[in-house]
């Protein structure tokens, strides 16, 4: 008779210690599995929430000593600071074209004349000089820009500003109604650079009465162009390039390998610019989560070590009582090792029914714990909607507005890959087990066996 006959026949015959095994082997494992699903659900929400909220870094001027391309000049009474070293449109491509980055801002402001347009007028009194003129945003690609990939601004007509352009532009649509433009028509500088419109925006929303703003800064004024015609109109040193470019990241993990990524660019001297991670929103909206994740980590630890020396004890106590049965075993010419082998297939048969059984117990048990957390999570939301701001710098100094954060529910259910772990380590934690109870006996000599009998 093989070994496994042997476990089944005292299984069945010893029915009380069977069924007393199977039920520790069953809290336990429900212990494992809730704590294992539990885990996974935190994963995936932090993934989702990684995805969902992104990440973004801003690579600008450094405006300190430390940029060796700095330059300060004296222009009109004033002062001009900037940077000779610029980002150019090949740089953002490149920047663009590394992986894990989805979206990049590059932009540049200036301030120019529209004498033949009629500008919505601000309520900040300004000199007879700048009435005239609005801001120009040149970008690289108008559709990543912050202010339309935040919704602040929509492109309702025409299309967006894309790289190879050259003295193309955006205005608002209340700017085209004002002056009865269309897409196609074109709007002149007091320099004479000439912006054909290929698109019309409309803002989510605009400066209230109230609100200070002067004429140029009102946001149906705005107009987007592509770098050229910003260079064209400026015509010096201080604007070749970008100043500015916000970076948009799939995953905030792999942000600090993609910043030394962007660094590696050959061909780029770094001194003159700075680097500003904004993370902020995701760390703190992911902070319950990763708490989450790591108690659930604990938990599964200290249940296991638990598990480990509970079982261990139960079973060298019983293997104590069976001294006698080995020493008959081990008589008949049963070598040990198939004693040993019987006495954990004993335990795992019981386990592997357990194991299985523990799915359905389990699978409850995350339920309610995630009916529980979903609820703790309504409050954390609203605790961050009334208290956390996750506004960011965008483009050319321009704040984003506020956004709400919202952390992705929780799902918590016991999947087949929980089950297949559950029984790699239960299978571990039995084995390790009762091999660890059946040491005392099975060290022992023929005829120490015998003189415990006697």
């Amino acid at each position: 008779m093989n070994f496994m006959n042997r476990a089944w026949l005292y299984i069945i015959r010893k029915r009380g210690k069977s069924i007393l095994l199977f039920i520790i082997l069953l809290v336990m494992a429900t212990f494992v599995l809730t704590a294992l699903a539990l885990g996974n659900a935190s994963k995936s929400a932090q993934r989702d929430l990684r995805q969902s909220l992104g990440g973004s870094f801003l690579i600008g001027f450094d405006y300190t000593e430390n940029n060796p391309y700095l330059k300060v000049e004296s222009v009109n009474g004033g002062t001009l600071m900037y940077s000779t070293q610029q980002i150019s449109p090949e740089l953002v491509e490149q920047i663009r074209g590394i992986e894990g980055i989805k979206e990049c801002g590059a932009t540049v402001e200036g301030l120019a004349a529209f004498p033949s347009l009629k500008l919505f007028t601000g309520n900040i009194p300004i000199e007879e000089e700048f009435r005239e003129s609005s801001k120009i945003l040149s970008t690289w690609k108008s559709e990543e820009l912050t202010r339309f990939t935040s919704g602040q601004l929509t492109l309702t007509e025409g299309r967006h500003i894309l790289p190879d352009d050259k003295n193309k532009g955006l205005i608002s649509k209340d700017l085209a109604d004002k002056n009865g433009l269309k897409i196609g028509d074109k709007i002149q500088t007091d320099k004479g650079v000439e912006i054909e419109i290929v698109g019309l925006f409309s803002p989510r929303e605009i400066e209230g009465i109230n609100d200070q703003v002067t004429t140029y800064d009102k946001i149906q004024n705005l107009i987007i162009t592509d770098l050229a015609a910003l260079v064209a109109y400026e015509n010096g040193p201080a604007i070749q390039g970008f100043n500015e470019l916000t970076v948009s990241v799939d995953d905030p993990q792999n942000m600090e390998e993609i910043i030394s990524k962007v660094k590696g660019i050959s061909g780029v001297d770094w001194k003159g610019f700075s680097f500003l991670v904004d993370n902020e929103g995701y760390e703190k909206a992911a902070s319950s989560l990763e708490q989450l994740s790591e108690l659930v980590s604990t938990i599964l630890i200290v249940v296991l070590i638990v598990s480990i020396a509970i079982l261990s004890l139960i079973l060298t106590m019983w293997a104590r009582t069976r001294i006698h049965e080995t020493g008959v075993l081990l008589s008949v010419g049963i070598s040990k090792l198939s004693i040993l082998g019987q006495y954990i297939a004993e335990v795992l048969l019981i386990a592997v029914l357990a194991f299985s059984i523990s799915y359905f117990s389990a699978s409850a048990i995350a339920g309610q714990m995630g009916n529980v957390l979903q609820s703790e999570q309504a409050v954390t939301e609203v605790q961050q909607e009334n208290g956390l701001s996750t506004g960011s710098r965008g483009e050319a100094g321009t704040d984003t507005e506020d956004q709400k954060i919202e952390t992705p529910k929780l799902q918590v259910r016991v999947q087949f890959e929980e089950m297949g772990l559950l029984f790699l380590l239960g299978i571990g934690i039995v084995t390790v087990s009762a091999g660890i109870s059946s040491i005392s006996v099975m060290r022992l000599k023929p005829r120490e066996i015998l003189s415990k009998m006697s």
